[in-house]
């Protein structure tokens, strides 16, 4: 990228603070303006760099900066292109076409709009007078500062500028954004046509949005084809040849404020990774293009995604499934995959991280440990007799009684009848615990909603409650974000992980150790078989009346995962059960996790 080395520095810097004392725009800082690289880092839109735990990009929300492209490897007709169509007598001028801009102050006093702003213009006010009047901008603010970055820039710098920062819509500035966004290719390998095309968005984004209207962008891209050859940068026979290139449009994949190139569904990670940064960094530090640096396994991310979505593609019809959610995480509690819904392109609400549902017999656990806290061990007895409570029978899932029967044996059948006893029995200790347990907060209802599940809870956090009981007690706050990033690089947030005698223990390790064998029952011969993986597993299932939440909650050595299936207006689904759908995704997802270790 070229810098100006010229003697006459220390002259120029004299002048550009002279002007800036003139002109005053109060975000502009004079020695930034000899810095074409800190040009392209100022002022620019809030926004969030999302990487993955290897450090991959793997999304955008708000404002999607690519990597700056050096002058020297932008394509030559892509500058021409540019030049043609914008600013013609670019190098000939000092910044400033008097007769281009007298067109354009005439048209913004008469209310209509005209350009005329030369490309140091339009540079200028991208990074630091956007947000000024017009009428002062043009008057004054430009043609001051206009000619001051022609004294401390080259042209080539200039453009280099120009194109790192420009807006080209689809939530992309710079030029290897837009070609990411629109062409899913590097800038250095644009088309003529598609180089055109590029440019031609600049008067107008949004209309011009080859997702939107591709023949309109292609025919305005025609149009600065024509203004090439006008301006003698492609010949005739070169410009037909241009328009006749194939143009292939990349599928949109832009959600919500945000673009991920590799999968829209990423979007329920990104959103949820920055809602923590936010949480944790003060207003200040969010301001500009900030990087976070995340905890997301993009093989485990993508096997989420494809277990899911090939249940839901299969069974959704027939079953009456609108909706479906996975998390994943490790044992210390990063999230390694996360999706919130079948299709984050349709629907924003996140049901991994947002939604409250009626947990049904993953209840148990608390139930269970409470129990194991009071004195039991699996092998004490519990009656699976029939039961009635408040006037009203308490049925098992498969109405079959046994009468007494061990704690394991109970968790295993996940009997309805022993679970409401234990309850009965120690109603203010499972409290205590979902409490404990960042669950819920005063769990509403009696022994029986709190053995049956009847009170709501968040996937992610059942899922964190899991991961206690898999690390022996210690308590597991899930968590996506290692670090955070400034638009200059430096550092505004770590996570220090906290060395294990600082964790809290949120319950005794040898009560841990007895429901780990327990919930590992309830895998090999129980209600969970489904979920086996074919190596060591624990979990459980959860079914509420009508088939309306659908669960299956657990943990390998490795990795602790929940999946969830429902409707989003809690409509009952036909034959769902815990044991069944997201038993068999939990496996499959968990199989694909093994692998990728």
């Amino acid at each position: 990228m070229p810098t100006s080395t010229e003697s006459t520095l220390d002259r120029r810097q004299f002048l550009a603070l002279l002007g800036l004392a003139a002109a005053a725009p109060h975000d502009a800082r004079a020695l930034e303006l000899i810095d074409a690289n800190q040009l392209i880092a100022d002022n620019r839109e809030d926004g969030v760099r999302v990487l993955s735990a290897e450090g991959e990009f793997i999304g955008a929300r708000g404002a999607y900066y690519g990597p700056p492209v050096p002058f020297a490897r932008l394509p030559q007709h892509l500058i021409g292109a540019l030049v043609a169509s914008e600013d013609r007598r670019f190098y000939e001028h000092w910044g400033l076409d008097p007769r281009a801009m007298a067109r354009a102050v005439w048209s913004t006093l008469t209310g209509r709009t005209q350009g005329g702003s030369t490309l140091t213009q339009q540079t200028i006010k991208e990074i630091y007078l956007k947000e000024h009047s017009p009428i002062v901008r043009k008057l004054l603010e430009e043609p001051v500062l206009a000619p001051i970055l022609e004294l401390n820039l080259s042209k080539e710098d200039i453009l280099f500028v120009y194109f790192n920062r420009v807006f080209f819509g689809g939530g992309a500035y710079g030029i290897e954004a837009a070609a990411r966004v629109y062409f899913n290719k590097y800038a250095r390998n644009l088309s003529i046509l598609e180089s055109a095309m590029m440019v031609g968005l600049l008067p107008a984004p949004n209309r011009f949005n080859p997702h939107r209207n591709f023949q309109l962008s292609r025919d305005r891209g025609f149009r600065v084809i024509e203004q090439m050859v006008d301006a003698d940068y492609l010949t005739r026979s070169a410009a037909d040849r241009a328009k006749a290139q194939n143009v292939t449009i990349a599928a949109p994949k832009s959600a919500w404020g945000g673009f991920y190139p590799r999968s829209t569904q990423i979007g329920w990670f990104a959103r949820w990774a920055e809602n923590e940064a936010n949480a944790n960094s003060a207003p200040s530090a969010r301001r500009g293009t900030r990087t976070v640096t995340t905890t997301l396994d993009l093989k485990i991310q993508a096997a989420a995604e494809r277990h899911l979505e090939q249940a839901l593609r299969q069974h959704a019809r027939a079953r009456q499934i609108e909706e479906g959610a996975v998390v994943v995480m490790r044992y210390d509690g990063a999230v390694v995959a996360l999706v919130g819904g079948r299709d984050y392109k349709q629907k924003e609400w996140d049901h991994a991280t947002q939604a409250r549902r009626q947990p049904g017999s993953v209840a148990k656990l608390f139930v269970y440990l409470a129990a194991l806290q009071e004195g039991s061990t699996p092998d004490t007895k519990v009656s699976d007799a029939a039961l009635t409570l408040g006037g009203r029978p308490v049925r098992n899932f498969d109405d079959r009684y046994l009468g007494d029967i061990s704690l394991a044996a109970a968790l295993e059948k996940s009997s309805n009848t022993a679970a409401v006893r234990l309850a009965m029995q120690n109603t203010s200790a499972v409290r205590e615990l979902i409490e404990a347990l960042n669950v819920g907060s005063d769990p509403k209802g009696e022994a029986g909603d709190l053995a049956l599940g009847t009170y709501e809870a968040r996937l992610v956090d059942l899922t964190a409650a899991f991961a206690c009981v898999a690390n022996y007690g210690r308590m597991v706050v899930p968590y996506a974000v290692q670090r955070v990033q400034d638009p200059a690089g430096a550092e505004t947030l770590v996570r220090v992980r906290p060395a294990r005698s600082d964790v809290r223990q949120a319950m005794e390790p040898r009560h841990a150790e007895l429901m780990r064998q327990m919930l590992s029952g309830v895998v090999q011969r129980g209600t969970g078989s489904a979920a086996d993986p074919g190596f060591w597993a624990a979990g459980k299932t959860g079914t509420t009346t009508a088939s309306r939440d659908a669960w299956f909650v657990g943990f390998t050595e490795r990795y602790v995962a929940g999946v969830w299936l429902g409707n989003s207006d809690s409509k009952p689904m036909v034959g769902v059960s815990g044991g069944g759908l997201p038993a068999q995704i939990w496996r499959s997802v968990m199989i694909d996790a093994a692998r990728s270790a």
